[in-house]
């Protein structure tokens, strides 16, 4: 077998963010898939035959990403969106005048009580906060229909009412693009939900985001995805596509590992035994930190799409 000699990774002052990307692949191991990764994503994106799902889990907002995936919204390089509650709650909190804040992992989490901050690692959210995510919670559900929906078709409508251009609620609802979150009930939106529907009636049936999704992918030609972390959002992903020969394409960036048998350190490879990653698919695992991967993948393939 033959073998093509790696060269090393050059870097200069003033490279764009495709060039380093492109001076990556010259390398080994994470360096070398993350640019790998970027092509991979690019070629999915443009693959007119895929529609191109995204799952979303951890703290992706708390994280600094909401600009990046809006930006991915907006920009049409996904086709639909399946996401933790947390995620479109943390979202919600920015549009309600709400923020995250630089914070310290080395913080005294007894005093940061005493102070009403709550912490994500190293971002730190104040409890007045989520009173103001709250507030615009319960005034935006005055606004949803009373009858039963999903998960779909019930963030749809409060993206309708979103009034924030800043928000990935708001920019799915503007075009088009499906956001399922089957456990969105684990989550402040979820519990905000729950205290309306106590006294207005309000009805998310998660079992019709199957009929929905179903839809979805029986229209699909191919599949691909970008699994942003695991959990529900990967697995509802990798579930639907069964009904579809499987992924054409699967780009994994986790932090998780295998070892312990849960879905969210899963190989895209294992997936093949399940019939959810064509044999034939393109796929690419990534162990690494999703706030350092992808605004490298995504500002690469955003050069490459002016182009």
């Amino acid at each position: 077998m033959k073998y093509k000699r790696m060269k090393q990774v050059d870097i200069r002052p003033n490279m764009t963010t495709d060039e380093l990307l492109t001076s990556m692949i010259n390398g080994g191991f994470t360096c070398r898939k993350v640019a790998l990764a970027t092509e991979l994503l690019e070629q999915m994106i443009l693959d007119n035959s895929c529609t191109v799902f995204l799952g979303l889990a951890g703290a992706l907002i708390p994280g600094g990403m909401r600009k990046i995936l809006r930006t991915m919204i907006e920009k049409n390089m996904v086709n639909c969106i399946v996401t933790t509650g947390a995620n479109i709650s943390h979202d919600l909190l920015e549009t309600s005048g709400g923020s995250h804040h630089h914070g310290s992992e080395n913080l005294n989490d007894e005093k940061l009580v005493e102070l009403q901050v709550s912490r994500i690692f190293n971002t730190l959210i104040p409890y007045d906060s989520f009173v103001k995510f709250e507030i615009l919670v319960q005034k935006i559900l005055k606004n949803i229909p009373d009858e039963r929906m999903s998960s779909q078709k019930f963030l749809y409508e409060l993206g309708r009412y979103v009034n924030d251009p800043q928000s990935i609620v708001r920019a799915a609802f503007l075009k088009k693009v499906p956001i399922f979150s089957p456990s969105f009930a684990d989550s402040m939106l979820g519990v905000q939900t729950w205290l309306f529907s106590q006294t207005t009636p309000l009805f998310i049936d998660v079992l019709k985001d199957h009929s929905e999704f179903t839809k979805i992918i029986y229209e699909a030609e191919r599949m691909g995805a970008l699994f942003l972390g695991g959990g529900v959002p990967k697995h509802f992903i990798m579930n639907g596509s069964q009904l579809q020969k499987g992924l054409s394409y699967a780009i994994q960036i986790t932090m998780d590992r295998p070892e312990h048998g849960g879905i969210s350190g899963a190989s895209v490879k294992e997936a093949i035994s399940w019939g959810k990653v064509a044999s034939e698919a393109k796929w690419i695992d990534i162990t690494s930190d999703i706030t350092l991967v992808l605004p490298l993948m995504v500002s690469g393939v955003l050069s490459r799409l002016q182009d």
